[in-house]
């Protein structure tokens, strides 16, 4: 046997062995893969049900929002049940390219995000999306999804209800143009799901503004400014977190003028001057403005006393009582400003209020038990044997 023999079964023998690790490194290879990623990933996180339960259900520990990314009628059919702030939100994972994604930054960057669908896979690929596009908050992928969540007995909600038609806008029905003015509204949901309002502020039924969601049966501020004089019809309607609208409200007129607007005048106090610590005493104060617009009102009373903040609107001319009580002698300062519906606040009223006496309350007992004492300290003997 010559040496090239002997060489070819040790280079067959080599062969064989390194196509049995080749076949070793693949195989573990396609193990990692077949195994569920769990804990950190980059950009994102995986969490189990119970810790988004845990996270969702005590704001705590920070707001998170959680945010079904499955399609639209399987979140109308059923979504996660949690309360208000960090109640369920939706944006499918099909808007989650191009446009979509800057729509999904814009609305939730900077926020903790916990992503959820029917079982995980869906999420996962939400989340590693929005991670690869530089998504600035945090973010979280509950494994198992809905599935998991309700086999573990947390809430849910299904079906849906549209919310009910706001009320009426409350809020100034003259306004002058270039200045800011606020309306208020309500509406209640048969759900109990928070409520957004859209805003509709030249009569023509389409939406110009939505709110944020608030509670359902909350009062809600919206500000507007018209630049241009005229008579606007102002209404608004109700959309819960499903995205049921209700129909518009009934319409509020505005009257928008030119007119430059002037400060309220400086409120009228009054009331006693003087007076007894520990008594209720009652002040009036007058509030006007020369355009006629409604006016709210600030009281000091001094002493440590709270102030009453911002209290109104009131009419132009209303007289508004107001009662405090001082516990310690002294002089106080009583103080008073009225603010417009367009924030110009007039200078400040005051009055000087003395409370010079205070009432000392003593009990019968007390009374006989002291005098006693005084006589007995004085003669050494016995008023009179004690009762």
């Amino acid at each position: 046997m010559n040496e090239r023999s002997l060489f070819l079964p040790h280079r067959l023998l080599c062969i064989a062995i390194a196509m049995l690790l080749t076949s070793t490194c693949f195989a573990g290879v396609h193990a990692d893969i077949a195994q569920p990623v769990t804990g950190h990933v980059d950009g994102y996180e995986d969490i189990s049900v119970g810790e988004a339960y845990s996270l969702l259900s005590n704001t705590s520990n920070g707001i998170q929002i959680p945010i079904d990314v499955r399609t639209d009628s399987e979140w109308r059919s059923e979504r996660i049940d949690t309360p208000y702030p960090e109640f369920p939100r939706h944006f499918p994972l099909s808007q989650l390219s191009g446009s979509g994604i800057q729509d999904f930054k814009a609305r939730y960057g900077g926020q903790t995000i916990i992503l959820y669908c029917k079982s995980g896979g869906r999420s996962s690929s939400a989340a590693q999306t929005l991670a690869d596009s530089g998504f600035t908050g945090t973010l979280y992928n509950m494994e198992g999804g809905i599935t998991a969540w309700k086999n573990a007995g947390y809430p849910t909600r299904a079906g849906n209800t549209a919310p009910d038609t706001p009320a009426q806008p409350a809020g100034p029905s003259s306004v002058h143009a270039g200045y800011q003015v606020s309306y208020t509204t309500t509406a209640a949901d048969a759900d109990g799901d928070p409520v957004r309002y859209g805003w509709d502020w030249d009569g023509d039924a389409i939406v110009d503004q939505w709110t944020d969601y608030h509670p359902e049966g909350t009062s809600t501020t919206a500000y507007q400014t018209w630049m241009q004089p005229g008579s606007y019809q102002v209404s608004v309607q109700s959309q819960d977190i499903v995205g049921d609208t209700s129909g518009f409200s009934p319409t509020l007129t505005v009257t928008v003028d030119d007119e430059e607007n002037n400060a309220p005048t400086t409120p009228n106090i009054d009331g006693p001057s003087r007076g007894k610590a520990g008594e209720q005493h009652e002040y009036t104060f007058t509030v006007s403005d020369p355009d006629g617009d409604q006016v709210y009102i600030w009281v000091e009373w001094g002493g440590g006393c709270p102030a009453v903040q911002w209290r109104g609107p009131y009419d132009s001319g209303d007289v508004v009582t107001l009662t405090n009580t001082w516990n310690d002698t002294g002089t106080y300062l009583v103080r008073a400003r009225a603010r417009d519906i367009y924030n110009e606040q007039s200078d400040w009223g005051t009055l000087e209020v003395t409370m010079p006496f205070t009432h000392v309350y003593v009990d019968a007992w007390s009374a006989w038990s002291f005098i006693r004492a005084w006589f007995a300290g004085i003669t050494g003997r016995q008023l009179l044997p004690p009762l």
